[in-house]
C-alpha cells in the first residue's frame, strides 16, 4: 500500500490527543513504524487472524519536524485511527476475492463494527469525518499524487526525501509544505484547463480536482501551517526513483510554458498596438504541441504504473 499523509500542528489536533502526541514526539520513526507493523503482523497470523485492531490500542501518531522560515523547528502530527483505516481499506480490497471467500474474511458484523467505532471517533472529534487525513491505495501511487511533489520549490517551500527499512522492507516517504503542495496542485489544474488536452474530460484533469477540494478543505493559506507526505510503502522497490513523477513534471513545464508565452505574446501586442485592437493569441499549432507534449508525458507516466501493476496481478 502507499499513502498520502497530511500533518498538522500540535493545536490543530483534539485536545485529548495532546499528550499522546508528546509522547510520540519522544519516539523515532523507526519505533512508530515498527510498532504499526507488528499491531498489523499480530492480526495477520493464521492463529489470531482479526479484521478488526483492538479498539483498545492507541492510535498510532506519526511525527514530522521541519525548519520554518526563522529557523525555528516546528512538529507535525498524523493521527491513524486503525480501525478507521480498517474500514475504509476492505472496500479497497473488494476486487481480490471472490463472494464467498470475502464474506468469510469480512463478515458484515465486523464492518459494522468498524463503522461504529469510526463514528464515535468522529463525534469525539478525534477524527474528522468530512475529511479524512490520509488517502491510501493498494498496488498504486495516483499520478495525482505525484503532481503535488512537482514543481520548482519556493523561497518557503520545504521539501526532503528519506528512505528507511520497515519490517524488511526498503521504504521512501516524501514531504512537502502543505501549501505549496497545494499552490502547485492548483496551477497544474488552471495550466491544464486552459492548455491540456481535451480538459473537460481528461482523467488526469478530474483526478487534479477531486485531490484540488480535499486538500482546499484544510483552509491552510499560508506556507509551515502543515506538511503532506508520500509513503511509498513497499511499492518503493517498484516505484523509486520516481520515473513517473519526472515525466509528469516535464509535461507540466510544457503547458506553463506556453502559458507564459501567450502573457508574453500579450503584453508585448497591446504595448506596441492600439488600445482597441483584439489580440489573436497563441498560434494553433504551437497550442497543439504544448498538449500533445503534456498527454505523451501523461501517457508515458501511465505506462510506469501499469508495468508495476502486473505485479500485482502476479502476486
Amino acid at each position: 500500500m502507499a499513502f498520502l499523509r497530511i500533518y498538522v500542528p500540535l493545536e490543530k489536533l483534539h485536545e485529548r490527543l495532546h499528550q499522546l502526541a508528546r509522547n510520540a514526539a519522544k519516539l523515532s520513526r523507526a519505533d512508530i513504524e515498527a510498532e504499526a507493523a507488528e499491531r498489523l503482523n499480530r492480526r495477520l497470523r493464521p492463529d489470531s487472524f482479526s479484521l478488526a485492531p483492538r479498539s483498545s490500542d492507541p492510535p498510532i501518531i506519526r511525527v514530522l519536524e521541519a525548519a520554518d522560515l526563522s529557523g525555528e523547528t516546528r512538529q507535525y502530527y498524523h493521527v491513524n485511527y486503525l480501525e478507521r483505516a480498517a474500514f475504509e481499506s476492505q472496500f479497497m480490497r473488494r476486487k481480490y476475492f471472490d463472494d464467498e471467500l470475502y464474506n468469510r474474511l469480512v463478515p458484515q458484523k465486523t464492518l459494522h463494527t468498524l463503522e461504529k467505532i469510526s463514528e464515535l471517533q468522529a463525534d469525539a472529534g478525534l477524527v474528522s469525518r468530512p475529511i479524512p487525513n490520509m488517502r491510501m491505495e493498494l498496488w498504486n501511487v495516483p499520478l495525482v499524487w505525484l503532481a503535488a511533489f512537482t514543481g520548482d520549490p519556493d523561497n518557503y517551500d520545504y521539501q526532503s526525501t528519506t528512505e528507511s527499512i520497515v519490517d524488511g522492507t526498503r521504504v521512501v516517504r516524501r514531504v512537502r509544505d502543505f501549501y505549496v503542495a497545494f499552490q502547485q496542485i492548483s496551477w497544474v489544474h488552471r495550466y491544464f484547463d486552459h492548455y491540456g488536452p481535451d480538459p473537460l474530460n481528461h482523467p488526469y484533469r478530474n483526478a487534479i480536482v477531486k485531490l484540488h477540494s480535499w486538500l482546499s478543505s484544510y483552509q491552510i493559506r499560508r506556507p509551515f501551517e502543515g506538511l503532506i507526505e508520500l509513503d511509498y510503502g513497499a511499492l518503493t522497490q517498484y516505484a523509486w526513483p520516481d520515473t513517473a513523477g519526472k515525466l509528469l513534471a516535464e509535461g507540466h513545464a510544457a503547458i506553463e510554458e506556453i502559458s507564459q508565452l501567450e502573457d508574453d505574446m500579450e503584453t508585448q501586442f497591446y504595448e506596441e498596438a492600439g488600445e482597441y485592437d483584439a489580440f489573436a493569441g497563441v498560434p494553433p499549432a504551437m497550442l497543439k504541441r504544448a498538449a500533445d507534449t503534456m498527454q505523451a508525458k501523461y501517457q508515458a507516466a501511465t505506462k510506469v504504473w501499469e508495468r508495476i501493476s502486473r505485479y500485482e496481478h502476479a502476486n
